[in-house]
């Protein structure tokens, strides 16, 4: 399914490309343009992954293709062409751009611009002119076209990278509770580590996934929708990030408690329904569908939560059981967070 998307993703990339380069051709022709490849070269370097980025890269183009026009154009008609003058031209470019403190792309797009008018001016002599004209033809079009025929929109691939970690956070929950009831001393607890270590993986890579998608609907004019299913999505993320720090501390704490070997029958019992609770919970988060929990697995989200919080409430007050008291604290506050 991901490779089948991705396929997708290079396709719609492939058409834009093909479509914005063959307009802008023809709008720098009839302009006048006697350099029409300039504006096809603009579109194929703006074509990002994003609107958000394309827009900024294309800012950025058109900055530093004006500042190498407005410094090379003239100078090159009254300077020999060699690499010394060359060199000597790229620097004061790029060190004008660093002086506004203008992005790095800009002083890349400086230099182009130095070199391909130092090399072609002096055989046409509107090849700077046409330079700048075809830049913003090719930018526009570029930034048109990737806004109207299929626009970046990562919602749908955010949603299944949340999905799947909410999957994830509860079978390790699920896990939890069977080695609390089933598998204590049997030194489970190292394996679980290790699955822990990839939950916050796949956490840090679901954040960066919501990241994205809410970028690539900037600019999108379609996409007020998107962005409430987004918006439901990084509420829910809160919810995921404190499971992911109760199961590594819990994890912990079971690891030192299974030292000591005192872990009680009823102990086991209660705290391996208490997981099981909190892994049906995070469970329903991966029934999510475009961001919104439908109103059976709401009540059922908060029945879960209301039953181990009265549980919670019945526990005795702390005493020598420090892993168990420990336990009973990490709880209570997961349940204030979620």
């Amino acid at each position: 399914m991901k490779k089948k998307k991705t396929t997708q993703n290079k396709t719609s990339l492939i058409w834009k490309m093909a479509i914005a380069s063959a307009v802008s051709w023809e709008v720098a022709k009839l302009v006048g343009s006697d350099h029409p490849y300039l504006a096809p070269l603009s579109v194929i370097l703006c074509l990002q992954t994003t609107l958000d980025q394309s827009i900024r890269f294309s800012f950025h183009r058109i900055v530093g293709t004006a500042i190498g026009v407005l410094l090379t154009a003239y100078l090159v008609s009254h300077l020999h062409m060699n690499g010394w003058i060359l060199g000597l031209l790229l620097l004061g470019g790029t060190y004008i751009a660093k002086w506004l403190r203008l992005h790095e792309t800009v002083l890349h797009q400086v230099a182009l611009t130095i070199l391909l008018v130092f090399t072609f001016e002096r055989k046409s002599e509107d090849y700077a002119l046409d330079r700048i004209i075809d830049t913003i033809i090719g930018v526009i079009i570029a930034i048109l076209v990737h806004m109207l025929i299929f626009p970046p929109d990562f919602t749908k691939k955010a949603a299944e990278s949340f999905q799947k970690l909410a999957h994830q956070l509860s079978e390790i929950l699920l896990e939890l509770s069977q080695w609390v009831e089933l598998e204590w001393e049997q030194g489970k607890g190292g394996i679980l580590e290790g699955k822990t270590n990839n939950l916050l993986e796949e956490l840090h890579t679901t954040k960066e996934m919501l990241q994205t998608a809410s970028k690539s609907l900037k600019f999108n004019p379609i996409s007020k929708k998107h962005r409430i299913i987004l918006s439901r999505y990084q509420i829910e993320m809160q919810k995921m990030s404190a499971g992911y720090e109760y199961i590594s501390n819990i994890v912990k704490t079971l690891k030192e408690w299974e030292k000591t070997g005192t872990l009680s029958s009823s102990d086991k019992l209660e705290l391996g329904n208490d997981l099981k609770v909190l892994s049906k919970f995070f469970g329903n988060l991966e029934g999510i569908q475009q961001g919104v929990i439908n109103n059976w697995i709401e009540d059922e989200q908060e029945k879960l939560l209301e039953s181990l919080h009265s549980k919670m409430l019945l526990y005795p007050p702390p005493s020598h059981k420090v892993y168990r008291d420990f336990f009973y604290l990490e709880t209570t506050e997961l349940l204030k967070k979620l």
